[in-house]
């Protein structure tokens, strides 16, 4: 089939060693420190928890972007509204912008119950929604993540793209286990996923794409090159336009249709919008149980009586991929294409 290449084999690396690497490449390429840090931070989590797509994998993203967007700046914070934050990100990387924005985001909302943060002015790869989420879960907060992208995604019976992947992620604190998370692109496959199907050369899901003359596809890189799907037919075409509309058109950022494909992607004016809730503030007297409580009698039903089944909480298997990385020192397998890219990026190869 067009496209696929053999599946490739793989190298073992620590956690120490895949932070060191990514650092050193960033840095290497003209990113500053604190820009890195934040980066290196955060593709070594997507690591450690086996979410290898938003790993290693997009390092590469990040350093070619290194020379487009300002890899140096310092983002500033607009802390001056009760209940809003909003971060302007320099023209830099975002990763860095949501650490700035985060502790006035909390405070804020742990002191009004309820608040927001918008990122504008982010260029370039923007990672994993879920580090974010699960970042404001372990400071107790429930939240709501939405963050547009380039152009990727068709609608449901379209043949054009007129959205990002445009990711979305839910946290929910639980006191006793790690937070609930789960982070999910609008599309049928995280662009990523189907990137590293395209590597490993297999075949993607029927439904996942459509090819640039139009047709269905499981070639990934014909839908690379063409129309992802949204998941759910309508419905998810719906949650796009739902995130286009809050992390691009509410944020003052870029839309997917400002743009056509040939527009470069490390220019794109990307935005991220938060919602964060702290369930304290929905406590009253009559109340028999607190929000955490009953949290934990539903994901309890949804386990009871499964076992052996392919039911799952949503982070469970990014939490027990990290306990075995954490706690037993177990290494992390990357493609070795990835990861020869990688060490002659940081010049280590």
């Amino acid at each position: 089939m067009a496209g696929l290449v053999p599946k490739a084999a793989t190298m073992s690396l620590s956690l120490k060693k895949v932070h060191d690497i990514c650092l050193t490449a960033l840095v290497r390429h003209g990113a500053s420190k604190e820009q890195s840090v934040a980066i290196a931070d955060m593709l070594t989590a997507a690591e450690r928890d086996g979410c290898h797509s938003h790993g290693l994998h997009r390092l590469e993203a990040f350093v070619n972007g290194c020379d487009k967007v300002n890899a140096t700046a310092e983002p500033k914070v607009n802390a001056s509204l009760p209940g809003a934050v909003v971060v302007n990100a320099m023209g830099g990387f975002q990763p860095l912008a949501q650490q700035k924005g985060i502790s006035d985001l909390v405070q804020k909302t742990k002191r009004n119950g309820i608040g927001m943060m918008a990122i504008h002015n982010s260029r370039g790869m923007s990672g994993a929604m879920w580090y974010l989420a699960e970042d404001l879960a372990v400071r107790g907060l429930v939240s709501i993540v939405c963050c547009n992208s380039p152009a990727y995604l068709g609608m449901h019976g379209g043949h054009k793209r007129v959205f990002g992947t445009n990711p979305m992620a839910f946290g929910w604190p639980r006191p006793l286990s790690p937070p609930l998370v789960w982070d999910q692109a609008s599309s049928a496959m995280a662009r990523g996923e189907i990137e590293l199907k395209r590597q490993a050369g297999a075949e993607v899901p029927p439904g996942t794409g459509i090819g640039p003359d139009g047709n269905p596809t499981v070639d990934p890189a014909e839908i690379l090159a063409g129309v992802q799907l949204p998941f759910g037919a309508y419905k998810g075409g719906n949650i796009a336009m739902m995130v286009e509309l809050l992390g691009a058109a509410l944020v003052g950022t870029d839309m997917a249709v400002d743009h056509d494909q040939t527009f470069p992607f490390d220019q794109v004016n990307r935005g991220l919008f938060v919602i964060a809730i702290d369930p304290a503030a929905l406590n009253r007297a009559d109340r028999t149980s607190t929000p955490g409580e009953n949290g934990e009698r539903l994901f309890a039903e949804i386990l009871r009586g499964e076992e052996g089944q392919a039911v799952r909480l949503p982070s469970q298997r990014r939490h027990a991929h990290r306990k075995l990385v954490v706690d037993e020192g177990k290494l992390i397998d990357v493609p070795e294409t990835t990861c020869q890219l990688c060490l002659g990026m940081a010049g280590m190869a």
